[in-house]
């Protein structure tokens, strides 16, 4: 029994150590929740579907991690780009303006909790932010790790 336990923990420490972190935080499944990709791409590499607008490429993005999430959770106000805070600009000030409307011009997005965006942001600057050249790795990132995944195929390792 106790070598049954021993082995079980030793493959989930194994499995820990092989898939890549966003398994364990969510950030692909935010970045999916919130819709991203039908501005930014698949793998944020700025390739949306003509049916949206364009979204730059998160991958050479300059914006670090704090720009980032204040990008995401208050948007651009005057730009496509959406608010996904819940509660920005109503119960929590953007860009220093003091809480209460929503300005105009300002789209609502997917409505995440601060740890969601955070989660997303996180996930972003490891797996996406300064990696312009995709690979199968950061391919799999989006694919629950899997650098199999029929997407991701046609990249290098």
């Amino acid at each position: 029994m106790a070598r049954s336990f021993v082995m079980a923990l030793a493959a989930v420490a194994t499995l820990a150590l092989v898939v890549p972190a966003h398994a364990q935080d969510g950030g692909a499944n935010v970045w999916l929740k919130s819709a991203c990709a039908n501005c930014h791409g698949n793998l944020a590499d700025g390739d949306g579907d003509p049916a949206y607008p364009p979204g730059p490429s998160l991958r050479k993005t300059k914006l670090d991690a704090d720009l980032l999430r204040e990008t995401i959770s208050c948007g651009r106000p005057g730009t496509k780009m959406p608010f996904h805070l819940d509660g920005a600009y109503t119960k929590t000030s953007c860009y220093g303006v003091p809480v209460g409307a929503v300005p105009d011009q300002t789209a609502k997005g997917a409505q995440l909790t601060e740890q969601q965006i955070k989660t997303l942001v996180d996930f972003l600057v490891a797996n996406v932010v300064g990696q312009a050249r995709l690979n199968k790795k950061y391919c799999a990132a989006f694919n629950e790790g899997n650098q199999n995944a029929p997407e991701c195929l046609q990249y290098p390792q």
